[in-house]
């Protein structure tokens, strides 16, 4: 067929309204199918795990009245602690989903019993067994089935566990407090409880299945499953690790609902599975959740059928249609190759191309104005970019001069202080934008008190350097007014705190040295450790206590800490984008690493520290982007001894 002939345009308006029709008709008749089905199955699910629910209660709500009425028996003193042993088998073999059975007494409650008194029944391979439990390798007392119930003061269900040393199986335990009365007064006595096997429970779940392959589980209040298809799942991993493994945060979302005892239905897509749906819901006795899973495509199998069959009739009778009028339409393609021709010279950038000219008021007509339209767009939207990319360097430039200026307020010549041979440092600020939050500063309070800070602000850009700037304008004005770090810290915070509606903070570390007996007084604010060199090498992280960063709690009152530093002794200090530098694979340098390298190059001067630093963090993030400020500092005290 000649693509230049009206045939082409008919038959390809009437493909395409058989086509579109097809298309028209068939979405509809899936979308209602598919709804229809969907609300089926969720129907279906609800009723299966509904169903599912009203058995385990029927099951378990009778036998919480087991140990009520021991409690209540005991508390009248119908029973003498020598007969509770016959009393609980008794009561074991008379509810047979019962497996065990025990009153378990407070620590020395009978004095002639002593520490421990537990008498238990359980059910044996043939028969009804009892002990007394209680030991150094059995402290009841300290298990969660005795411990919660005894602080809440009312029944509770515990977790699934395995009872070693008592019925040695996997079981759930409820427990109810047991009170007696002694001198006129009601005293907590201790616990009753009824022990469950989870084989009853485990079987009655399993036996559940939706489509081909779907099935139901059953979890704890802690999300660990309790049954499961997948026997490796069973009290091995909860829905919380399972989502933290698998990176899906819809399985911790499912498990926050199931936490709070809310049902839902819903979809979710397990790691390289297909699309799946689930239903949940809560039991009210044991607080656990009972879900009903099954794969997308069984649900919609028998509908994935009908439409093949649709599907290959449509294109039977789309060849024939084709067949028949393919002589009746080779005339209407021409044009197009026009346009083709023009849309390749518009793509090349040329959007003056002249267009074919269209006679016909039909859809070439539609055709050619969509193109005219297009190469208006398309040369407005060059015009606009050209001063959207102007806007941009302008932008870019104001930037640049607010780097400079940000720099140009911390000091940046080294050595600083060459008449002042009892102190050296260096230090280096490499923002993570074109300005940043990062803070460092040095200065001389009097003739003996040397002042050296290093600050984190939370954020990056404009609003962290402006700040930064703050926070270092104050951290001057208010250095040589006070005596102490934690009073200047204080005054600090203060000032930071009030009117901080952005509720922006700045973690900070202040040193006051005192060059004539190298005592260092040093305060913290949620910082970073330094790490402190010693002449001798060691290599350490300085005590910091617990602190809060500047800016969040006005009335917070730091504390001031101090140490003395011998001659040749350093301090580095940093803030988090040294240790939390990562590399395309997100691994973090971390602070063992660099207290590594500190201690390899404890011999090394000021400024070689810093440059040792660097390499190594260029060598670890391999050319990554930098994602936060890296700011360091280096001070060593050098004693008097260099005074002459």
């Amino acid at each position: 067929m000649k693509r230049n002939t009206l045939s082409f345009r008919i038959i390809l308006n009437v493909l395409l309204i058989t086509s579109s029709l097809f298309v028209l008709i068939l979405s509809v008749y899936y979308i209602y199918a598919r709804k229809t089905i969907s609300e089926s199955s969720k129907v279906y699910a609800i009723q299966l795990a509904e169903n599912m629910e009203a058995r385990i209660e029927q099951e378990l709500l009778p036998l919480e009245k087991v140990p009520q009425m021991l409690s209540a028996t005991i508390e009248m003193g119908i029973f003498h602690e020598d007969s509770l042993a016959q009393v609980l088998k008794t009561i074991v073999k008379n509810n047979p989903s019962v497996y065990g059975a025990s009153m378990a007494f407070e620590p020395n409650f009978f004095e002639h019993k002593g520490l421990y008194f537990m008498p238990y029944a359980y059910r044996g391979s043939d028969s009804i067994f009892t002990s007394f439990l209680g030991s150094e390798t059995y402290e009841y007392f300290y298990m969660d089935w005795y411990q919660i119930p005894a602080m809440l003061r009312k029944p509770y269900w515990s977790e699934p566990y395995y009872d070693e040393g008592g019925g040695n199986i996997l079981m759930a335990t409820y427990a109810v407090p047991v009170y007696s009365r002694r001198d006129g007064r009601r005293v907590f006595t201790g616990i009753a409880t009824i022990d469950i096997s989870l084989d009853k429970l485990t079987d009655l779940v399993s036996s559940v299945s939706i489509f081909e392959t779907g099935y139901a589980f059953m979890i704890t209040r802690n999300g660990v499953a309790v049954t499961h298809p997948d026997k490796s799942m069973i009290m091995n991993k909860s829905i919380f690790s399972n989502a933290e493994e698998w990176e899906m945060p819809v399985l911790r979302q499912i498990g926050r609902e199931l936490l709070r005892g809310e049902s839902n239905f819903r979809s979710y897509n397990l790691p390289g599975q297909e699309k799946r749906w689930i239903y949940y819901t809560n039991l009210n006795s044991t607080r656990w959740s009972i879900a009903v899973v099954y794969p997308e495509h069984e649900m919609y199998a028998s509908l994935t059928k009908m439409n093949r069959l649709v599907m290959l009739l449509f294109l039977a009778g789309l060849l024939l249609l084709v067949l028949l009028i393919t002589k009746i339409v080779n005339r209407l393609a021409s044009p197009l190759v026009k346009f083709a021709e023009a849309a390749r010279l518009i793509a090349k950038g040329n959007f003056e191309t002249p267009l074919p000219e269209v006679k016909t008021k039909d859809e070439m007509l539609e055709l050619r104005q969509a193109f005219m339209q297009m190469q208006e767009q398309l040369a407005h939207y060059i015009e606009n970019l050209k001063k959207t990319t102007a806007d941009k360097e302008k932008i870019e430039s104001e930037l640049r001069i607010a780097s400079e200026i940000q720099l140009s307020m911390i000091p940046h010549s080294f050595p600083p202080f060459p008449d002042l041979p009892q102190v050296d440092l260096f230090a280096s600020l490499k923002s993570a934008k074109e300005v940043g939050g990062d803070l460092y500063d040095f200065f001389l309070i009097d003739s003996d008190k040397f002042c050296f800070a290093i600050g984190d602000v939370s954020g990056k850009g404009v609003p962290a350097s402006l700040f930064m700037a703050v926070t270092r304008t104050l951290l001057r004005s208010i250095a040589d007014k006070y005596n102490t770090t934690d009073r200047i810290m204080k005054i600090l915070n203060e000032s930071l705190a009030i009117n901080n509606d952005s509720c922006m903070f700045v973690t900070f570390f202040l040193g006051i040295l005192h060059l004539k007996t190298g005592e260092l007084f040093y305060t913290n604010a949620g910082h970073n450790p330094p790490l402190y060199i010693a002449q001798n090498g060691e290599t350490k992280f300085m005590e910091m206590g617990t602190s809060i960063p500047l800016g969040l709690n006005e009335d917070y009152d730091y504390a001031c800490m101090s140490t003395f530093m011998q001659p040749g002794d350093k301090i580095f200090a940093y803030t988090d984008g040294v240790s939390e530098a990562e590399n395309a694979s997100h691994e973090l340098y971390g602070e063992k690493r660099l207290h590594a390298c500190i201690a390899r190059n404890a011999e090394a001067n000021t400024r070689e520290i810093i440059g040792i630093m660097n390499n190594e963090i260029e060598q670890h993030v391999d050319g990554y982007m930098q994602s936060d400020d890296i700011t360091m500092l280096t001070v060593v005290y050098n004693g008097q001894k260099r005074e002459n």
